[in-house]
């Protein structure tokens, strides 16, 4: 099995270089802000193929501050935890923990599972999107158009079918009517 971290054809991952510091304040209102109703995303444990219980499977926040929204992607995939990994022993150890994580379906998802999170060039470029975990896609400076929000309302409709939940951060750029405005 590969390990990948995202859906590489519609998201880029963020390189901690890109941020000035580790988390602020609005990192932490929005990273509270991704995980509520994310939850608990478990199934009975001698049912699997039960579809999973999650209170807010699809949701579209925004923030003023796209730094404050890649800040938020590097905290919830783990990419501090491998970089201050001291080996490279620990750093599979944090990879081998996120995989287990990912097939304990009977499990609630815990506030240090890593997230797939990245960021997307387009709203519409999401078409299609399909997670694989919990998920946090950013958006940079894109005004929501009428393609864009036809995507986003096709991603409400499938989310129920998700095994995890789905969080889309528009980053910086005017406030949508549809988006949970994250104060920072």
């Amino acid at each position: 099995m590969r390990l990948q971290r995202f859906d590489g054809q519609r998201l880029r991952a963020v390189s901690h270089q890109e941020v000035g510091q580790r988390e602020c304040a609005g990192t932490r209102a929005l990273l509270q802000a991704c995980r509520l109703g994310a939850g608990p995303a478990t199934r009975p444990a001698l049912m699997p193929w039960l579809p999973p219980r999650i209170e807010w499977p699809f949701g579209v926040l925004h923030v003023a501050d796209p730094e404050v929204a890649r800040r938020a992607c590097l905290l919830l995939d783990g990419t501090w935890r491998l970089v201050d990994a001291a080996s490279r022993a620990a750093r599979l150890r944090v990879r081998l923990a996120a995989l287990a994580a990912d097939r304990a379906w009977w499990r609630a998802l815990a506030p240090h599972d890593a997230w797939d999170a990245g960021v997307a060039r387009t709203v519409v470029g999401l078409r299609g999107f399909c997670p694989r975990r919990a998920t946090l896609i950013v958006v940079e400076q894109a005004p929501v158009d009428e393609a864009g929000l036809r995507v986003l309302c096709e991603l409400d409709r499938q989310a129920s079918g998700w095994p995890r939940a789905v969080r889309v951060v528009l980053a910086g750029g005017p406030v949508p009517a549809f988006a949970r405005s994250v104060i920072c």
